[in-house]
């Protein structure tokens, strides 16, 4: 792959990594009322995390299966991206349990009678610290995860800078260096002869 595909893929982890923190602070700021409020403003939070899980293994493909996997010290960048998976499918999971903590506010079944105020406000008080958790721990993930992507940004430019310095002496020692010197003539010390005078001669 040449250097400036390699390069290319660093700066899309730098711009997925400015995504993952946009999303960070998404989770961490959310403000919702149990109920459906939070299922509308949450499910969003979870579909972008997912996307952002889909996007990081599509990454971790594109470097594995390039000309970056054959430099030195690539394996702890491929491993950190491995693990930025990890770390956003649980940002993911952590969403989704938050939905499953939210006290959704159906009919129950035939015969159950309808939640009145105070069953339906300690059911809220309930689930709120449940569903707090989940989303702390979700933007702990994003952050996490943001974190790694900055890191193998910069691993990829590290690495291809130490390779290419490592390249420079052999390119010298296979180079002109090597060449043999060209040996030089002395100059004639005769009357140079020119075409004029070389037919007047044969004359």
């Amino acid at each position: 792959m040449p250097l400036q595909i390699l390069t290319e893929q660093a700066q899309q982890l730098r711009t997925l990594a400015r995504e993952f923190e946009a999303l960070h602070e998404r989770v961490r700021d959310v403000s919702y009322t149990p109920g459906t409020d939070a299922l509308r403003r949450i499910s969003p939070l979870l579909l972008k995390a997912q996307d952002l899980t889909a996007t990081i293994v599509v990454r971790l493909g594109a470097l594995d299966g390039s000309a970056y996997a054959s430099v030195a010290g690539s394996r702890a960048s491929l491993e950190c991206l491995a693990s930025v998976v990890v770390a956003a499918s649980l940002a993911g999971n952590d969403l989704a349990r938050a939905l499953y903590a939210n006290p959704y506010e159906g009919a129950p079944f035939p015969g159950y009678p309808a939640d009145n105020e105070a069953v339906l406000t300690a059911r809220h008080a309930e689930a709120i610290p449940r569903m707090t958790g989940h989303l702390a721990d979700a933007a702990h993930q994003l952050d996490l995860s943001a974190i790694g992507c900055h890191y193998v940004a910069t691993g990829i430019t590290r690495d291809l800078g130490a390779a290419q310095e490592q390249a420079k002496p052999l390119q010298r020692t296979t180079g002109p260096a090597l060449t043999q010197p060209r040996q030089s003539h002395k100059p004639s010390t005769g009357t140079p002869r020119t075409p004029a005078s070389a037919a007047g001669r044969r004359r």
